[in-house]
């Protein structure tokens, strides 16, 4: 279980049990992303949204390749209600912007 994200959300999830990389720049996330690629680990991967939209280049064959690292985005830890990640672009452009509405009741 692997977080990466802000120095706030990192601690967080320190807490329950993750590793956790804070700010990390696109050399660590390469080399750890080709450390689980290479010795074939599996891996629970939660990346803040703004991470995964600098690096979509690193995670992007991750995302579509499936297999053994399951990988998450998350908002900010300041913006909660702002998710745009990738997963839900590929929804509403399947499904539609009604898909990730929620109702209020």
């Amino acid at each position: 279980m692997i977080v990466l994200g802000s120095p706030v959300l990192a601690r967080g999830f320190r807490l329950i049990g993750f590793e956790a990389l804070e700010n990390p720049n696109h050399q660590e996330v390469s080399a750890l992303l080709k450390e689980l690629q290479v010795h074939q680990q599996r891996a629970f991967m939660v990346v803040e949204q703004s991470i995964a939209d600098d690096m979509r280049d690193l995670f992007c064959p991750i995302q579509q390749e499936g297999g053994d690292i399951l990988m998450v985005e998350i908002p900010s830890i300041h913006e909660p209600e702002k998710l745009d990640s990738y997963l839900a672009a590929g929804i509403v452009q399947k499904l539609g912007p009604h898909a990730l509405k929620r109702e209020v009741g």
